[in-house]
């Protein structure tokens, strides 16, 4: 039954981190203050939301019985997610420490590092889909 757990996270999640990272950078790129505190307030919700879903994640992966090819899968999959927090989480910080937007001389580094953790939260949830759809994995067969 932990392997269900991780599913019912891993959607918000991903939603947040796409969808508020691409929004945060278009205000970034057309200086759309609105559409960058929009944006940065879902990033935030998707990082809120990124530690647990790891944490499920860990808990359905050692729940399951894994054939090699899956297990290897399963391994390159936490590898992207723990990439995906060691993205974000300083990301988070720097906003923080400019007090919710990064400070104007890192913000070129801001925009860039958004831009690969949005990479990474996609390149993620389509191991992970991947997994389940090619591999069976955590699906009855």
């Amino acid at each position: 039954m932990l392997h269900l757990l991780h599913p019912a996270l891993v959607h918000l999640t991903v939603a947040f981190l796409v969808a508020g990272g691409g929004t945060e950078l278009c205000g970034i790129a057309l200086r759309r203050e609105g559409a960058r505190r929009f944006g940065g307030i879902l990033v935030g919700l998707g990082v809120a939301s990124l530690l647990p879903t790891i944490v499920a994640g860990y808990l359905a992966a050692n729940s399951l019985t894994l054939q090699p090819a899956a297990a290897e899968a399963v391994g390159d999959h936490e590898r992207l997610g723990l990439l995906t927090l060691g993205t974000f989480l300083p990301l988070l910080v720097l906003k923080a420490w400019g007090r919710g937007r990064a400070p104007d001389r890192f913000a070129l580094v801001y925009a860039l590092g958004l831009a690969v953790g949005v990479a990474l939260a996609a390149a993620t949830a389509y191991e992970g889909g991947m997994m389940v759809y090619r591999l069976g994995v955590g699906v009855a067969r």
